[in-house]
């Protein structure tokens, strides 16, 4: 493994705190869960913003237009959903996140990426979402 592949790793990881620990104290009904809710809300909106931010460098490598304005529509869409539907927020960073995922995947809108990183990816993905899903279920 190469260094910028251990980094990768080790940020990737150190990503699902933010996501997991506030998931923890909110189910368990934590005298922290209102704060641990507003900081992985926010967090998860960031994610998101990184995300389809990410999307520009790839839309430039590979060309394709679609790219850059699924991934302004994509931000517009979570910032609505964060402002305005903040009670169903949770649910809706579920489906952003693992809708990233999806829309990745896709070979005619991004650019094929090594395999240990689609796993990586698909693994902290699906961390960062059960999390959301299991805070929205728990209010």
């Amino acid at each position: 493994m190469t260094s910028a592949q251990t980094v990768t790793r080790s940020l990737g990881l150190a990503g699902l705190v933010p996501f997991v620990l506030p998931a923890v104290l909110i189910v368990s009904g934590s005298a922290l869960a209102s704060p641990a809710s507003q900081l992985v809300n926010a967090y998860a909106l960031a994610i998101i913003c990184f995300l389809s931010g990410s999307w520009w460098g790839m839309a430039q490598s590979s060309g394709v237009r679609r790219t850059l304005i699924l991934s302004n529509l994509y931000l517009l869409l979570a910032l609505a959903l964060y402002l305005f539907a903040s009670e169903w927020w949770p649910l809706a960073a579920m489906l952003l996140l693992l809708g990233a995922w999806v829309c990745e995947r896709s070979p005619g809108l991004f650019p094929v990426r090594a395999q240990a990183y689609q796993r990586m990816r698909g693994l902290l993905t699906l961390g960062a979402a059960a999390s959301m899903g299991a805070i929205q279920f728990a209010a």
